[in-house]
């Protein structure tokens, strides 16, 4: 067994670098780690949607990471990476701090693609994380006092697309006339065929037109310019939000520091970054080498930090890791206030029952937080409870 002399340091703390440090942590509570983040809280992204609605409070989806580590024994730095030196084992934060490392994970996540349209990144609004959504939900609130049927863009007609668009019809009903654009023939196009087939239900309920077939051009302060089947089209906008599509944060990294494909980290199948063998990428920063169409989904992500914990625990044990494998467990798209769509593991779910059981799923993944922030009255806990209660039932049988 080899010695660990050094932190185990995992850098980026979404739900990879969450998922692989608990898990870490439980397989071996005596190897140090620690865990460096930008942000102070986590951000559970798939429940943005429910914060938006008041479907759930904010406080609920953003448990602190001090909170959440220091309970699982784990160390937490907020700090900025500026700089990997691979060949050092050495890492540089923004406030100039150094730290060696034995074992480095990076899983910084990704942030919003403008593809370097025109006008995209200065008159547009995004999804990303919680301080996008305060500034959209304060815009909106505003620009629903001045008058009716606001013109509002959503670009993408993926599943962040959709559901956003269905929230947003719920809580303002006719107070914008929403439209989704998606450059493909048709919306959520990697998706389920029973979730699609849903969600189109969803958006013809709520009159939400969806514009195919259709590249933005540009964006200006009062208009959207849309290249499509009959040429380009300059129409008015309000509001335009973004969520087509992200790319890895990579800012830290020298540009041929280390392989990189469609510009996401190479790593192995033993998650594993060439050349490397002591660092690890996992999560929306990389691409497994022969899986490359796997999703940049929550789910991926999680699967990957369970495996790479029980691969660096055999590795510490001088054993060989393993190669990774995903399993497919399925997808759930919310598409409404108190409405949702589910398919997976041959089982399709849809409308309130599907919410519950949407809602049930995220609360048994949501990190444990501290006494002193549980409440009675929150969803969450209900939820953990009914969770383990279903489990303790089943495992009975």
């Amino acid at each position: 067994m080899k010695s660990i002399q050094k932190p185990i340091v995992i850098v980026g703390a979404g739900f990879a670098g969450m998922t692989f440090a608990l898990s870490l942590k439980n397989l071996n509570p005596s190897l140090p780690i620690l865990v460096v983040d930008s942000e102070s809280n986590f951000i559970f992204k798939p429940l943005m949607y429910e914060v938006l609605s008041k479907e759930i409070r904010m406080w609920e989806a953003t448990p602190k990471f001090a909170n959440i580590f220091s309970d699982a024994g784990i160390t937490f730095l907020k700090n900025c990476l500026t700089k990997i030196s691979f060949k050092e084992n050495i890492l540089e934060f923004s406030d100039e701090l150094k730290l060696s490392y034995q074992y480095l994970v990076i899983c910084t996540g990704s942030t919003p693609n403008s593809f370097s349209i025109k006008g995209v990144d200065e008159n547009c609004y995004f999804f990303n994380d919680f301080q996008d959504l305060k500034k959209l939900k304060s815009f909106l609130i505003k620009l629903q006092k001045t008058s009716f049927h606001k013109k509002l863009f959503i670009v993408g007609g993926g599943p962040s697309g959709i559901e956003l668009a269905c929230k947003i019809k719920d809580i303002f009903l006719d107070q914008f006339e929403i439209n989704v654009i998606e450059k493909s023939n048709e919306i959520l196009n990697r998706n389920k065929i029973f979730n699609r087939e849903q969600a189109e239900k969803a958006l013809e309920k709520r009159k939400i037109k969806v514009i195919l077939n259709s590249k933005v051009k540009e964006v200006s302060e009062t208009k959207i310019s849309i290249d499509g089947e009959d040429g380009t089209t300059s129409l008015d906008k309000d509001i335009v939000i973004w969520t087509a599509g992200v790319k890895p944060n990579l800012s830290y990294l020298e540009n041929d520091e280390i392989t990189k494909k469609f510009g996401r980290i190479l790593v192995n199948n033993k998650l594993q970054i060439e050349n490397n063998d002591n660092c690890f990428a996992i999560g929306d920063i990389s691409i497994v080498e022969g899986m490359e169409d796997l999703p940049i989904t929550a789910q991926v992500a999680m699967q990957e930090g369970n495996h790479l914990a029980k691969n660096l625990e055999l590795l510490i044990q001088g054993k060989d890791p393993l190669p990774f494998e995903f399993q497919d467990n399925g997808e759930m798209i919310s598409l409404g206030i108190g409405e949702a769509s589910i398919s997976g593991l041959g089982i399709t779910l849809s409308g309130k029952l599907a919410f519950e059981a949407r809602r049930l799923i995220y609360a048994s993944k949501l990190p444990d937080i501290t006494e002193s922030l549980k409440s009675a009255s929150s969803w969450i806990f209900q939820k953990k409870s009914i969770f383990k209660k279903f489990l303790k039932k089943d495992n009975s049988n």
